[in-house]
């Protein structure tokens, strides 16, 4: 499979989960590429309150003059993206910030959603239930109470009671990605789930919910293979 990478300057839409700095070190620099440069006053940022209208915002004053939208997410209150693309915000509780997970609906596509950094919620399982794919961040392995992370037991606790029909586990901490994630992410696979540890550069067919991932190769075009 062929795939044409995009490039920064083809983004139209920035989402920012929450404000830690392992999710928004590049916001800034995204949308001065989405906006080449800040000549073309174009494309949409989404971020939370606390990322924006704040004495210490992540998004600066300069960009955020240069982007076409800017939306502050809400629970459960749609966002209009074009192009036919909404997302459903969710509200999740992670260490103090506001951060949100994501569910993306286009008619004649499959929903899919993501759900970022949070502790275990009840209510997940019944906002996703639409979903046909989601995108999980899982740091851990086994549960950390203390932490407001899910791990991978936790997920596949959600996965006995949400069926979508693929999940990805990402955000994986070192000691999965150095033990090998996928020997965890195997053991919460259902007959209804099939669960895959993400990988850099890994592309989701949103129609087929094929799986591709780089293949290291010099080439002109970048070459991916099915998993």
């Amino acid at each position: 499979m062929h795939h044409r990478l995009l490039t920064p300057h083809d983004i139209r839409t920035i989402l920012l989960t929450h404000r830690h700095i392992d999710h928004s070190t590049d916001v800034n620099v995204l949308a001065e590429a989405m906006t080449g440069g800040g000549f073309e006053k174009q494309g949409s940022v989404v971020l939370p309150e606390d990322a924006f209208n704040c004495p210490d915002p992540v998004l600066t004053g300069y960009f955020a003059k240069k982007v076409e939208n800017i939306y502050v997410p809400e629970d459960g209150r749609t966002i209009e993206l074009g192009s036919g693309v909404s997302i459903e915000p969710v509200a999740l509780i992670h260490h103090g910030v506001d951060c949100f997970g994501w569910i993306f609906r286009k008619t004649g596509c499959a929903t899919w959603g993501i759900i970022s950094d949070t502790k275990p919620l009840d209510y997940l399982a019944d906002r996703y239930k639409d979903c046909s794919y989601i995108s999980i961040n899982a740091p851990f392995p086994d549960k950390k109470p203390r932490l407001d992370h899910m791990s991978i037991e936790d997920v596949g606790e959600l996965l006995g009671r949400l069926h979508p029909k693929l999940a990805t586990i990402t955000h994986m901490g070192v000691f999965l990605l150095e033990s090998g994630p996928d020997k965890y992410v195997d053991r919460i696979a259902t007959d209804l789930t099939r669960t895959v540890a993400g990988q850099d550069g890994m592309v989701i067919n949103l129609d087929s919910l094929d799986i591709f991932v780089p293949v290291l190769k010099p080439r002109t075009e970048t070459e991916f293979k099915a998993i």
